[in-house]
């Protein structure tokens, strides 16, 4: 039996706002730290940050 997990939770929530921007044809952005928020055209939609889902989650070597 799996555990349910904060990141499995924090994955459901992203997925929910992006179906509901979809269905909604809303823009977001998708933003983490905000390093390259001036790469290509100007951001504009509402954010949705990703910085809480960071770090190693898995690792096999």
């Amino acid at each position: 039996m799996r555990m349910e997990t904060v990141s499995d939770n924090r994955v459901q929530e992203f997925r929910e706002r992006i179906l509901a921007a979809g269905a909604g044809n809303a823009a977001l952005q998708i933003r983490g730290g905000g390093s390259k928020h001036w790469y290509g055209q100007a951001p504009h939609g509402a954010v949705l940050d990703t910085r809480a889902y960071a770090g190693i989650l898995a690792y096999d070597p």
